[in-house]
């Protein structure tokens, strides 16, 4: 559409007769006339910063290489997407070539510049392949990549520290006794238990209920479940110490017998202590119950306060220890039991034996369990910490009331913690089993995993370390294999560091509340092998390093950051053993063997070419006078690199003027010396037996597509009709096809010979005559061809310059054709796309550094195909 002139009267008379619009071209080349400059379609003042070459398209150079497993005897197959091939079945490589561990692959290619990430995928001789994302740099350049982990690897000098040493360093201490490595020597019961003297030694000294400082007082075998001695016992004077051995039976039951004094109390062999009601042995006191003694307290509460050695039994509905720090410790053949609670606050418990009750709680206590911790319905482990070297089970919950973080349970070396549900902020470090249906951790606490946990529910985590440790659910004997844990789950920012040769298995792994942070450290590489993968906000997740990543699930999100290696689901080679044995067998492939030859490569971007023709002066902008795209470009690449057959598919789109328009391709990577055969279809024409000519006279080879872009496209001889620039029109048609075929000597042309900034398709707005050359219309920064007219450089508002190598940009940087990156949706006629393409104003004022997919948003009027 012609632009009213606002410059004089007089220019507007001047434009009328000299300039080209899509009215119609009435400039005649032959009086060579000055064309004045028209009205900037954006506005007054609107101009695209210098050194802006509007381009959409980086150039980015690639240095790959591979670890090497078959020590330089195979090649690797190397191909390059713009997306993720696990993720997008329909991805093809934009490049592809071989190497090994004696030489990298290097090429160049060129992407858009919306496009954030390469994916590079390397096929290994045995035909398993592995996917490797890369951020593209923001202005390209050079990327290195390099296939395989290149971390400091810190299993040549030891592995990094069992899940006990990772506590300790957490600030969780083992309980000791005078800094003894193990507690039961000290606590040897023939040491600890001292004779009952006889009667007749005198050192019996009794007053009812009460005895004399240093009185050794016998509760005789007299004393019977019938008959037993009923009395509480206190020490007369305000100081000093007195013992009880207890022989028979002892009932604290009347009123709830309450042991205040300062007793040495020793239940022997055969002897016990039994109550009915509440009774109190305090923290005055100590207790020591030798085998086969016990103290049996149905009915009430046991509120034991002192020190206990128990090497025979506590039986009672509820126990509870209640005074500072008190040790309680529990020997061999020793237990506690309680059916309902058993309740330890602020105390020391080393069992040896077993301990058991209904609901266990241990509210700032520290446990040593060498042995049994077991039937218990649910343990509460509020601000304590739990050291076991045997066997916790449970049948109901282990949890914390608070979500502080204080508590702790350390499972050490084959030792096993075993249930149904944790559910805690506490912090877990493992180097043995852990066996539960579900395990949630949901706010604070850390999970150190050297060995293995096994869920069968459900696995809910904030902060995980795995070093050689597995989170799987149980072996199937069936599938011969350990089974994948159905779900794993946090809806906290989650930070996971895996590390020689660990493992997590799921069905579905579920993360929210980014940034999510999961890295493979040191040592074998570390496997995250999951079925489903579900983001659920927008925030961004992290996994990378030491790891590879299988994934059965085709779902992309643009919040998921995966730089490691990623393969399908039991596609990976790599095998995983940690404690429970091979995790991950590996897929082992094929015989190994080398790539087969020719690769084809294809670029499936569809590149839209789009101009306005009334260069040199501006036009209405709306950049449909000529769309053209390139559609697909396929070439066969030899194993020495070079191209051996290139084809290249394209449409002529749009033709939104009504003068004769025509459309050419000049090719800036090959020399026309190094074309074997040419042939293709052209302006209809099928050239299949002689092969098509590169335009004559021409430095670099030129292929006229179309002369009457009209015709081409469809109309009728001489119809000058728009097509495909307004909207429900009936001359529009679907678009004219072309195809190019070239075939080249070996080794004489290279794919980046190919990319895509070394084609050149531009627009003819005007034919050469008999004295002047034709008017060739370029996308900015292309040089016209050797038959295109340079005389009209710095006409009108073109600012063309041979000798700054500046071409098709005007006085204020604006281009007269560009080449966008995707399927297009054009302008409709006669609208600008400054008003089209709201963020078209942004990316041009800024360099192309904002709104780089400018083109995916639209107000709609655009012409729909």
């Amino acid at each position: 559409m012609r632009l009213i002139n606002r410059l004089s009267v007089m220019a507007t008379v001047v434009s009328t007769i000299f300039l080209a619009s899509c009215a119609g071209d009435v400039y005649d080349p032959s009086k060579e006339p000055q064309a004045p400059p028209a009205e900037n379609p954006f506005g007054e003042g609107f101009a695209a910063p210098d050194g802006f070459g509007w381009t959409m398209i980086t150039p980015v150079k690639l240095n790959i290489e591979v670890k090497d497993d078959f020590n330089g005897q195979y090649k690797y197959l190397i191909e390059v997407f713009t997306t993720n091939p696990l993720h997008d079945k329909n991805a093809t490589p934009i490049a592809a070539g071989v190497t090994n561990g004696n030489t990298s692959y290097i090429t160049e290619i060129n992407v858009p510049t919306a496009i954030e990430k390469l994916y590079i995928r390397q096929t290994d001789p045995k035909q398993r392949k592995e996917v490797y994302a890369r951020t593209v740099p923001e202005n390209g350049g050079s990327m290195n990549f390099k296939l395989y982990y290149t971390g400091v690897d810190t299993r040549a000098t030891g592995n990094t520290g069992s899940a006990f040493e990772a506590a300790k360093r957490a600030g969780f201490i083992e309980p000791s006794h005078k800094d003894s490595e193990d507690i039961k020597p000290l606590y040897d019961e023939t040491k600890i238990i001292p004779e009952v003297p006889a009667v007749s030694d005198g050192y019996v000294q009794y007053n009812p209920e009460a005895l004399n400082a240093g009185a050794k007082f016998i509760i005789g075998t007299e004393y019977t479940d019938d008959v037993p001695f009923k009395d509480n016992i206190r020490v007369h004077e305000s100081s000093g110490r007195a013992t009880v051995f207890v022989q028979g039976v002892w009932d604290l039951s009347a009123s709830g017998k309450k042991l205040t004094s300062r007793l040495d109390i020793y239940v022997m062999n055969g002897g016990k202590i039994i109550g009915s009601k509440d009774i109190t042995i305090d923290a005055q006191n100590t207790l020591t119950i030798q085998s086969g003694g016990s103290v049996e307290s149905q009915g009430g509460i046991f509120y034991l306060g002192c020190p206990a050695k128990i090497y025979g039994s506590i039986n009672a509905t509820n126990v509870k220890v209640n005074i500072g720090t008190p040790e309680i410790y529990i020997g061999e053949n020793g237990s506690i039991k309680a059916t309902e609670t058993g309740y330890f606050n602020s105390a020391q418990v080393f069992n040896y034996g077993v301990l058991s009750a209904g609901k266990l709680e241990f509210i700032k206590t520290t446990v040593l369990n060498k042995s049994y911790i077991e039937n218990c319905e649910d343990i509460l482990i509020n601000g304590s910490q739990i050291f076991n070297y045997g066997d916790v089970k449970f049948n109901g919950t282990l949890a914390t009331n608070n979500n502080t973080g204080t508590a702790s349970f350390i499972n050490h070396y084959q030792a096993t913690l075993a249930g149904s549900t944790w559910n805690n902020g506490a912090s877990v470090y493992n180097d043995g089993l852990v066996q539960l249906t579900d395990f949630y951790n949901t706010a604070v606490g850390e999970i150190y995993n050297s060995c293995a946990f096994i869920i069968r529910n459900e696995f809910t985590f904030v902060n995980l370390i795995l070093d050689n440790g597995s989170i799987t659910s149980d072996w199937s004997q069936t599938a011969n294999e350990w089974l994948p844990v159905p779900t794993i789950t946090c809806n906290q920012k989650v930070d996971v560091k895996m590390r020689n040769s660990s493992i997590i298995k799921a069905d579905n792994f579920i993360l929210g509340n980014a940034p999510n942070n999961i890295v493979g450290e040191q040592g074998e590489i570390s496997m995250i092998k999951i079925r489903q993968l579900t983001l659920k906000n927008n925030g961004k997740t992290s996994i990378s390093g030491n790891l590879v990543f299988e994934r059965e699930d085709t779902n992309e999100y643009r919040q998921l950051d995966v730089t490691c290696a990623t393969t399908g689901y039991d596609e990976s080679k790599h095998s995983i053993e940690s404690c429970s044995g091979i995790i991950n067998g590996g897929n082992e492939g094929g015989d190994p063997s080398d790539p087969e030859f020719p690769i084809i490569v294809e670029d499936a971007t569809n590149y839209t070419f789009a101009f306005e023709d009334n260069w040199p002066t501006y036009g209405d902008f709306d950049l449909n006078d000529i769309v053209a795209t390139i559609d697909k470009v396929t070439f066969a690449q030899h194993e020495d690199g070079s191209v051996g057959t290139y084809t290249l598919n394209g449409t002529l789109q749009a033709v939104g003027a009504n003068k004769k328009l025509g459309l050419g391709i000049q090719f800036l990577g090959f020399a026309a010396s190094n074309v074997v055969e040419l042939k293709g279809i052209v302006e209809g024409v099928t050239s299949n037996s002689t092969p098509l000519g590169f335009e004559a006279n021409q430095s670099n080879p030129v292929i006229i597509i179309c002369n009457d872009a009209h015709r081409f496209i469809g109309n009728s001889e001489n119809d000058r009709s728009y097509v495909n620039t307004l909207a429900n029109n009936s001359n529009n048609k679907n678009g004219a096809k072309f195809e190019i075929s070239i075939e080249f000597r070996k080794g004489a042309v290279q794919p980046k010979d190919l990319n895509i900034n070394q084609l050149d398709v531009f627009a003819i707005s005007k034919e050469a005559d008999t004295k002047t050359k034709r008017i060739e219309i370029h996308v900015a920064g292309h040089a016209p061809t050797d038959l295109g007219n340079t005389k009209l450089f710095g006409q009108g508002n073109d600012q063309s310059s041979v000798e700054e190598q500046r071409y098709y940009l005007s006085s204020e940087n604006l281009a007269w054709g560009i080449v966008i990156p995707t399927d297009f949706a054009w302008p409709l006629e006669y609208k600008n796309i400054k008003d089209v393409y709201t963020d078209f104003v942004s990316w041009v004022t800024t360099g192309g550094k904002e709104n780089k997919d400018w083109y995916n948003n639209h107000n709609g009027q655009v012409f729909k195909k």
